[in-house]
């Protein structure tokens, strides 16, 4: 984890000591998530939750951005009771949310760089009841993640993005939202 928190690092280092003439940008988003495949069997399928993005231009490439992220979502709650076999009562009251941490590229379309599609990579922190029947509660587990995304900038501030996660264990989910953006 710390290499990506590193890596979310340098473009803001950089702008600082003014090795870079390139202007360092930070994103602030809110989303809607949707729990997809096992991940909304487990949780009830909508939540929330919101990011902060640092996007670095690489002045070589024009079109390229690089951008570290980290977020914040709730998939949803659950609470039922299972029966499991016969009379052993099983209650599930829990949370499923997750802390993904990522980097990777960001690519713009256009001459007025208002679409751009993303890809990122990195670490997610879950949190929730993995396995009903180990009769444990709530539990923690870091996973890799990939995500692709895309989106549209309104005006040179606001934007609205969606972006399709990926974890193991079939941990799937859509966010939906609108981004801010301060520098650049």
């Amino acid at each position: 984890m710390r290499p990506v928190l590193l890596l979310l690092l340098i473009p803001c280092l950089m702008a600082v000591t003014g090795k870079s003439n390139a202007q360092v940008s930070i994103e602030i988003e809110g989303h809607a998530s949707f729990a997809l495949e096992d991940l909304s069997i487990l949780a009830d399928g909508t939540g929330f939750g919101g990011s902060v993005a640092v996007t670095y231009p690489l002045e070589s490439w024009n079109v390229l951005d690089l951008v570290g992220k980290a977020g914040f979502n709730h998939y949803g709650t659950r609470k039922e009771e299972l029966l499991f076999e016969g009379d052993i009562q099983v209650d599930i009251d829990a949370a499923y949310q997750g802390i993904p941490i990522t980097a990777g590229v960001r690519m713009y379309y256009g001459q007025a760089r208002k679409f751009f599609v993303e890809g990122l990579g990195g670490v997610e922190i879950k949190r929730g009841d993995f396995d009903d029947f180990d009769f444990k509660d709530e539990t923690y587990a870091m996973d890799p993640v990939a995500s692709v995304g895309g989106g549209i900038l309104i005006s040179r501030r606001l934007g609205v993005v969606a972006s399709f996660g990926m974890s193991n264990d079939l941990w799937r989910y859509a966010n939906l939202g609108v981004t801010f953006r301060f520098g650049g």
